[in-house]
């Protein structure tokens, strides 16, 4: 058994530390290229895992420009081997830099609320599972089974260089928790044993580009106009098979339109519209029958409409990152289980996780991986004014630590 009440009191002692860390991480520019990448970030972890004399650090990656990092606290022998997961990219600020209220790349604190990019999605974790890994050295908390913190890049888009290239080189851990933020209305709000798959893919309209004052004298085919009728119609017409997930009774979502491009100018007829759509998928659906789908609804569109020239294609490194899915049985989310009892006072709902994350590329590999139980809620990421509780990180911190010393032991 672990001694939770000194882990607690060593990590309210070194609150501060660990909000400055959060700070620090926050500060540190690793928006997904070719806004930044992941090195300035990761160097500095470096850093403070090695300044906090925490364990053995390895890097990871396809190039130098997207290094993942690696941190393992070795156990005494004997127990099982957990990783904590985190990624340390983020989307770019986008289009919405002026509705920050506070300055993206600088953590700014009111009324207990950090904010910052990346402050949910997902520095703060990362910050709790290093303070975490900081409580149980410094308690000289027994681990039989190695802790294992792997800080990760590329996640933002698509893994490839990221968890997919990682984890075959971690199989020497029995089991990963993600940190995701595991709210949407308030921290917490679920242990998410399953996260959705992504599929996404374009369809492109052909048109007549012509000189716009002949549209009503000469034969033309305006490619916008025949795609705003597909857009339109594709979420009620495209049938796409699945069994809703017995958590929660959840599907599969389609967002269309997330980008649009489209015509060359005034006066001139749109030659060529674009419209991109963001599926996220659920267990048991197939990316053969997402092109089955596809491809039977733009069939009948084109029954419908003789004039109607169009294709689609899938996103590459976008076009199927798969579901990931864990046991409830499993010994890790019983862990977890247990210390959100013990630190909120009553464990979270088994829960599907809105989006996807690195979870499945370590199940891929035979790595049973917990998808998201992380501090914040998502609600906020991918946009402006991201934000964070201080309270939720402190949880994350003390959640951490007990699930570690648990499962390790």
């Amino acid at each position: 058994m672990f001694d939770a009440t000194t882990i607690d009191a060593y990590l309210d002692t070194h609150d501060d530390d660990l909000m400055a860390l959060v700070h620090r991480l926050i500060s540190i520019d690793s928006q997904i290229p070719p806004y930044a990448d992941e090195r300035a970030i990761v160097a500095f972890l470096i850093e403070e895992v090695e300044r906090l004399g925490l364990g053995t650090v390895t890097i990871l990656g396809p190039s130098p420009e997207r290094p993942s990092l690696i941190l393992r606290m070795h156990g005494t022998g004997g127990g099982k081997n957990l990783m904590l997961n985190g990624h340390t990219d983020t989307k770019p600020v986008g289009e919405a830099r002026d509705e920050w209220n506070t300055p993206p790349l600088e953590a700014t604190v009111k009324d207990g609320i950090i904010y910052g990019l990346g402050a949910t999605d997902m520095k703060a974790a990362i910050a709790a599972m290093i303070y975490a890994a900081v409580a149980l050295k410094e308690t000289k908390t027994e681990l039989r089974g190695d802790l294992v913190i792997g800080m990760i890049a590329d996640e933002e888009a698509g893994a490839q260089l990221g968890a997919k290239f990682v984890a075959p080189h971690v199989t020497d851990v029995d089991a990963i928790l993600i940190g995701e933020p595991s709210g949407w209305e308030h921290d917490w709000q679920g242990i998410h044993l399953v996260s959705r798959g992504v599929c996404c893919f374009r369809i492109t309209v052909t048109g007549t580009q012509m000189h716009s004052s002949l549209s009503d004298r000469m034969p033309s085919v305006n490619a916008s106009v025949k795609l705003a009728n597909l857009m339109v119609g594709i979420s009620d017409d495209l049938s796409l098979p699945f069994v809703p997930h017995p958590l929660g009774d959840v599907g599969p979502t389609l967002n269309v339109g997330v980008m649009i491009e489209g015509g060359t100018f005034f006066g001139v007829v749109p030659g060529r519209a674009e419209f991109s759509c963001d599926l996220r998928t659920v267990p048991g659906m197939t990316k053969e029958e997402v092109a089955e789908g596809i491809e039977s609804w733009l069939a009948a569109c084109r029954a419908a409409d003789p004039d109607l020239e169009v294709t689609y294609a899938f996103e590459p490194s976008l076009d199927w990152i798969p579901w990931s899915e864990l046991d409830a049985t499993h010994p890790l989310v019983a862990a977890t289980q247990r210390a959100a009892a013990d630190v909120l006072g009553e464990a979270p709902a088994l829960q599907v996780f809105p989006g996807g994350t690195d979870a499945p590329w370590y199940s891929q590999v035979g790595i049973p991986t917990l998808p998201s139980f992380g501090p914040g809620v998502l609600t906020c990421a991918h946009g402006p004014n991201e934000f964070v509780s201080q309270e939720s990180v402190r949880q994350a911190a003390k959640m951490y630590a007990r699930i570690a010393a648990d499962f390790c032991a």
